[in-house]
């Protein structure tokens, strides 16, 4: 794909704007909320990342939104040095975090910093549907007036459809943190129908007051939908000596490899030259997900991997690592 646009949406985030390189006026399709992993080269190595879209499916310009990080290498690589013009791979879509082809009559959304990009595609698809006159109730998390990403947007949205969006600012440098019982007034004042979905996406401790306060309503866990929108996903710390990894494919060796401590399995297989599937790295998108046929690896208790993949065997290669022999 071809950056054909970067929009600077506050200090810290950016959008980019991405068309297909060689001029074929293919449209995007996926599913509002879904992301994509980015792939280019740093240094003379490859870095994959994966972002949220945050433009609504069916267009034939693909808009990824990227806050930096401090620190992060692929998000400083795309505020310091990408520009119009210059080239990205692009794979995707993955995720199971979106709304149904069906859209729902009342969508719940609650976000926190980054996390309204995926949620900013669910709103950009569901107004501009004619089919669609559900309303959409939006409570979104910044730092500061200035942080405030598609600020101007949702504003502009909000007057162009009234009674079918809303949104209500939570600024921390004024109101403080967004916390359970934020949650619980804001969602208590919607007079909701039993049959709305509850969209939220933001840092680890918005996920889990946002669950305890939707558990506590109430709201059946199926209309309940979270997405943790953080740069990585990292394996609890284990202490290990390095540790043999054989890898089959349908009852064949494909190779071995050593895991060297705080490795995890798929640096390994990738650093041994082993074909081994990925796309993400952060544990969101399953496709490096393998099962376990003798030893035992430890990961991030949130994945993308149900309750059924685990009880499996089943884990992720890219977030993974070897527990003591």
């Amino acid at each position: 794909m071809r950056i054909c646009e970067i929009r600077q949406e506050t200090p810290t985030a950016r959008t980019l704007v991405l068309e297909d390189a060689a001029g074929e006026a293919k449209p995007f399709v996926f599913h509002p909320g879904q992301f994509f992993t980015l792939v280019t080269d740093i240094e003379g190595h490859p870095v994959r990342r994966a972002y949220s879209a945050s433009s609504a499916p069916g267009g034939r310009r693909l808009e990824v939104t990227v806050k930096h990080v401090e620190g992060g290498l692929f998000s400083t690589h795309a505020h310091g040095r990408l520009r119009p013009g210059d080239r990205l791979a692009v794979r995707g879509p993955s995720g199971t975090f979106h709304t149904p082809a069906q859209a729902p009559e009342r969508l719940v959304l609650i976000a926190a910093g980054s996390g309204i990009t995926p949620l900013m595609s669910m709103i950009r698809t569901h107004l501009s549907d004619p089919a669609s006159d559900g309303r959409i109730d939006l409570l979104y998390s910044s730092r500061t007036p200035e942080e405030i990403i598609f600020g101007d947007e949702l504003s502009r949205m909000e007057k162009d459809h009234p009674g079918r969006l809303t949104v209500n600012h939570v600024l921390t440098c004024r109101d403080g943190w967004l916390n359970a019982e934020g949650i619980r007034q804001w969602v208590t004042g919607l007079s909701l129908s039993d049959s709305a979905h509850h969209y939220v996406c933001g840092p680890e401790a918005l996920m889990a007051a946002a669950q305890d306060v939707l558990q506590q309503l109430g709201v059946p866990d199926e209309f309940v939908h979270q997405e943790r929108f953080t740069g990585s996903a990292t394996a609890p710390t284990v202490a290990a000596g390095p540790q043999e990894m054989r890898v089959e494919k349908e009852g064949s060796l494909v190779g071995t490899t050593v895991v060297e401590p705080g490795q995890t399995l798929l640096d390994a297989g990738l650093t041994a030259g082993l074909p081994m599937p990925y796309s993400c790295t952060v544990g969101n998108c399953g496709e490096c997900m393998v099962r376990v046929r003798g030893g035992e690896v430890t990961q991030p208790e949130h994945t993308c991997l149900t309750l059924k993949q685990k009880t499996q065997g089943h884990v992720l290669t890219c977030v993974s690592c070897p527990c003591p022999g």
